[in-house]
């Protein structure tokens, strides 16, 4: 696997890095930590860069000695910079690290870097909330879930990495007013509330169960869930509830970045809200 870090030093970036180790990345990795020096915030120059990324490597070589890593620097703008070197080195994921919030806070955006990176990346983009120094445990991964490709991208991709023993996955279906109309269009008894939540349930069930089989012969513990509402604030608020290290968002597939920033309005929201990390998994992503 390849991947691409976005590391400026910051207290968030430092968490990123941390976060890494609960990320169920293989052995094999290939890293660049790319730190850009920009004239405004730091690191203002090339030296305190190359700095920075050495640091950042240093850390990561203990954390994951058998990952081939690379410290590099630019100048100029970050996302742009970030962005140019995805194009040559071609990594399935970019990451960056946000600062960890709550929704209490009423965090309704993202940092330019990553807004841009989730916008514009041909490949996943993980959104690092990690707390360094946190004590090791069971991972809880939460998964957007609604039978689209870009969904099994997700469950693929979780299915495709090792985790600890314990690790739980939970496929949350988002039973909203598009899907419940299309249910009631077979269902004529539909205005019944009882009746409408069984036939929802059934709906995620006959959704999930090939995604559930593959995760469970992976040796992940699995389950799917049902709720009702908006999907932005329904992922949000769940993931909380549960207290999920990372939410797994699988977009649908776009063409360009335009369509990619129209339709993937819920995994930006879900990205900006979130208190945990939150991964971005892209159609065609080789993980």
């Amino acid at each position: 696997m390849r991947i691409l870090i976005g590391f400026n030093g910051s207290e968030a970036a430092m968490a990123a890095l941390h976060d890494l180790l609960y990320a169920g990345l293989p052995d094999e990795t290939e890293a660049i930590i790319l730190t850009v020096a920009e004239s405004w915030l730091q690191p203002k120059t090339v030296r305190e860069a190359a700095s920075i990324a050495a640091a950042a490597k240093a850390k990561l070589c203990n954390d994951f000695p058998t990952w081939t890593i690379r410290a590099e620097t630019a100048s100029g703008s970050p996302p742009r910079e970030i962005l140019a070197r995805a194009e040559s080195f071609d990594p399935d994921m970019i990451i960056v690290g946000e600062p960890r919030k709550t929704i209490s806070e009423g965090n309704l955006f993202i940092g330019h870097t990553s807004q841009t990176i989730l916008t514009e990346a041909e490949c996943s983009v993980r959104i690092a909330r990690g707390t360094e120094g946190s004590e090791p445990h069971a991972k809880k991964m939460l998964v957007a879930f609604d039978g689209s490709v870009g969904a099994i991208n997700a469950v693929d991709s979780i299915a495709g990495r090792t985790w600890s023993a314990g690790t739980i996955v939970q496929l949350l279906a988002v039973a909203d007013s598009s899907v419940l109309g299309s249910i009631g269009r077979f269902t004529p008894r539909m205005n019944d509330a009882v009746v409408e939540a069984k036939f929802a349930s059934q709906w995620a069930e006959t959704l999930a169960a090939a995604s559930l089989e593959k995760l469970r012969n992976a040796g992940i513990s699995s389950s799917v869930e049902v709720k009702f509402g908006h999907p932005k604030d329904v992922i949000i608020k769940e993931a909380e509830s549960w207290n999920a290290d990372t939410i797994f968002v699988g977009p649908h597939c776009a063409a360009n970045s335009f369509e990619r920033f129209l339709i993937g309005s819920v995994s930006m929201a879900v990205a900006a809200r979130a208190s945990c990390s939150v991964e971005v998994v892209r159609c065609g992503s080789s993980q």
